[in-house]
């Protein structure tokens, strides 16, 4: 109990009567001590009665101020929820959602659900309820995207899934759903009206969504929550609410919904310490994705791993796939497919159920269309014949969105468009009916068989360079040969090279094999092999080579083929040395690592020194050696200036137009082949059986990396590497290849430039 004393204020604890006490002025002469003691000896005083004089406060401006400032700030962070308007409605509609998104989103939602669009819906629906994947290919434009994130959104308001995610082609498309999804709920009113719990937080903080963390509902903060990647629901308790009837519940428990890209951070997505519940993959291929098997391959490994496993403790959660297909390779055929992916109970949507009766009429539309006149860009005089037979043409049709069509009105003023099937049939016309049976239709046509690269022995025959047999050009860094050999003729090339890749064929031919016959194995007739081996060593000894500046060269480096005929290449090349080295093609190849005193390593071969053979022998990647003579074939030898090309391989002129060697030279080629359920398979399709000077150019272009050819020179990459930007200091790596005795090199290759 308190009363004043002048400028003081005297306190006491217990049920102490004042009205006994003094007069004010009479306690103004009294001391503490005074009126302790006088109040102890009252008859009406208590054992726990203390007095004290308590100095008052002085007055703080400041200190009012800011009460008042957070007074202020409080009631603009508190937002009032009135009663929900029509309760039974919102239950009707919690249990519809396609109630619940005609009667709350109807400028959305202003045409009749379709069939595939009510299975989309409902699928995600079912897979919160009852768990398991749904995958569905629904036609293009029919607004999938929205349906997946009103359908999550759905979810939420029923607590069917506390935690849905959104899985769309990027996140900035995610992110823009996300922010159109709260735009659809600030825009109507009669969901305003009927879940006040959840749109008048998001009404009171207009666009300033930053804030939303701020507001509060009964003074306790509501935690919502609207950002890029998530959104989530204010947490009203009821005890919050009490003007609200009983039998009402809020349905604002802080349920959230995420939105991210296929390629975002989606293993251990979670978000206030919970888990996505279901995930929606909305339409994450386009035209670029599906061209690429590496893109397919690695967009199904995210949906099979990463959006399988988001579920707390590993589980995997439901997933609904909704796409469009764009080829039979795509996921999106895949997973629609029930005999690739039975778990999914894919379907596929055709907006084309069944054609009209008269195709023939529609033919004569679409070529009507097709060549309109130029007075005529948007092909009046065509509608004007559907105009004028649309009955006739249409009768029959049955299209499975009967909407789907413009509404605008034409300068002449007549519509745009009459129906669905005029809509259908005019993308026919403009986009060609592979596109529109892809994308609208969901059956694209099957993929052509194996696809090749293109060249052909009239190409390989036409890139002739002018200069004369064993004629170099003037800028040769190395000149390098291969022999492939066989049972009666070794076929050998001589090739130069410059810096860029850029190659010459200077002489090829073959060698006979003298004394061999049918009745002869391999190893019967690897000595006569040897003979003419030897041979023709000694007749490359007599070929001049002379480059255009007059000065003459010789051969730095000669592969032998010593896949078949394994000893005589070995006792050859050890009985020759110098220049001659063993190789080997390997279909399989796998690089090599490190190297060691042993091994060498190059970008696509590696050499690796033999004891008890005593040789070095090469082996080769046959399937990147053999594309890259393919690829060089491809490019044309002379660049706008005349100049011999970087990057091209070409033939000495010649009046046989070597014929008989292009023919070698595409005996094989690498071929791309789709095969449904399987995927892309790419492999060498074998056309002739004579391919052997294609394996002795292969390997003379193998032999050019060892003295540093490549597609870009030195120069090139060493600016290459400065654009990157600075790097940290390496430590230099130990040149262990110059204390090996069994490789000598030489500055800019492995192998020093012998004479004969």
């Amino acid at each position: 109990m308190r009363k004043n004393r002048g400028d003081w204020t005297l306190s006491t604890q217990g049920n102490f009567n004042y009205s006994t006490l003094p007069s004010s002025s009479d306690l103004l002469n009294l001391s503490v001590q005074e009126l302790e003691a006088w109040i102890r000896n009252h008859p009406d005083a208590k054992s726990d009665d203390v007095v004290e004089l308590v100095e008052p406060k002085k007055w703080d401006e400041k200190a009012y101020d800011r009460e008042r400032k957070a007074k202020q700030r409080a009631a603009g962070r508190e937002v009032y929820i009135p009663v929900p308007a029509d309760y039974e409605r919102r239950l009707a509609c919690l249990e519809d959602p396609e109630l619940l998104l005609t009667t709350y989103f109807p400028r959305t939602y202003s045409e009749a659900f379709t069939s595939d669009r009510r299975d989309m819906l409902w699928s995600i629906w079912n897979a919160a309820r009852f768990g398991g994947d749904q995958a569905i290919a629904a036609p293009r434009g029919e607004g999938k995207t929205t349906l997946a994130m009103d359908g999550a959104y759905c979810l939420m308001l029923k607590s069917l899934s506390p935690f849905p995610v959104v899985i769309g082609k990027n996140q900035d498309a995610s992110t823009k759903d996300l922010r159109e999804l709260v735009d659809r709920i600030a825009d109507s009113d009669d969901f305003a009206a009927d879940f006040p719990e959840i749109a008048a937080p998001i009404l009171a903080i207009g666009a300033a969504t930053a804030n939303a963390r701020l507001q509060t509902v009964g003074g306790e903060y509501i935690r919502m929550v609207i950002s890029d990647k998530f959104f989530c629901l204010p947490t009203i308790p009821k005890r919050l609410l009490p003007h609200w009837p009983d039998h009402m519940e809020s349905l604002a428990n802080g349920q959230v919904m995420g939105a991210v890209g296929i390629e975002g951070k989606i293993r251990g997505m979670k978000f206030r310490s919970r888990r996505p519940t279901v995930g929606i993959i909305d339409d994450v291929e386009d035209k670029d994705s599906v061209r690429s098997d590496e893109q397919i391959a690695k967009i199904e490994s995210i949906i099979e791993e990463d959006i399988g496993g988001m579920g707390a403790s590993a589980e995997r959660i439901a997933r609904v796939y909704l796409c469009t297909t764009l080829n039979r390779k795509c996921n999106a055929y895949k997973y629609t497919d029930r005999k690739q992916k039975p778990s999914f109970n894919g379907r596929r949507y055709r907006k084309m159920i069944k054609p009209p009766d008269r195709i023939d009429l529609v033919e004569q539309y679409i070529d009507m269309r097709q060549q309109r006149k130029a007075d005529d860009p948007q092909a009046r005089e065509a509608f004007r014949f559907w105009r004028d037979n649309q009955k006739e043409i249409e009768h029959g049709c049955e299209i499975s969105n009967p909407y789907s069509y413009s509404k605008k009105i034409h300068a002449d003023g007549e519509p745009m468009e009459l129906s669905a099937i005029q809509s259908y049939y005019n993308r026919v016309a403009d986009f060609g009916k592979k596109a529109v049976a892809t994308e609208i239709d969901n059956d694209p046509p099957e993929e052509a068989g194996p696809v090749g690269n293109g060249l052909t022995p009239e190409t390989v025959a036409s890139r002739m360079n002018g200069l004369s047999k064993r004629q170099l050009p003037a800028n040769t860094q190395c000149v390098t040969a291969a022999i492939d050999l066989g049972k009666y003729y070794c076929h050998w090339v001589i090739c130069a090279w410059w810096h860029g890749a850029g190659g010459c064929v200077v002489d090829y031919g073959f060698k006979s094999v003298l004394g061999t016959d049918r009745t002869q194995d391999r190893y019967g007739a690897e000595p006569h092999i040897l003979a003419a081996l030897l041979d023709w060593r000694e007749e490359l000894q007599q070929k001049a080579f002379v480059d255009a500046t007059g000065v003459p060269r010789r051969i730095d480096h000669v592969l032998v083929d010593s896949g078949t005929f394994t000893n005589c290449a070995y006792e050859f090349c050890r009985q020759v040395r110098g220049i001659f080295h063993p190789s080997k093609g390997i279909g399989s190849y796998k690089k090599k690592k490190a190297e060691t005193n042993r091994i060498f390593v190059g970008e696509n071969l590696h050499a690796e020194f033999l004891p008890a053979q005593r040789v070095a022998l090469y082996e080769l990647d046959t399937d990147y050696w053999k594309q890259w003579v393919h690829e060089r074939f491809l490019t044309p030898p002379f660049d706008e200036n005349l100049m011999l090309r970087r990057g091209s391989l070409s033939l000495y002129q010649s009046d046989s137009r070597h014929s008989l060697y292009s023919q070698h030279i595409t005996a094989e080629e690498l071929v791309t082949e789709f095969v449904e359920g399987k995927g892309t398979k790419t492999y060498w399709n074998s056309k002739r059986d004579d391919n052997h000077w294609l394996d002795a150019t292969y390997m003379a272009a193998a032999a050019s990396e060892i003295y540093g050819i490549k597609l870009l020179a030195p120069s090139e990459q060493e600016v290459t590497a400065m654009v990157k930007g600075p790097e940290k200091p390496r430590q230099q790596r130990q040149d262990t290849h110059r204390q090996n005795k069994n490789f000598r090199t030489r500055p800019g290759g492995w192998i020093p430039k012998r004479r004969y």
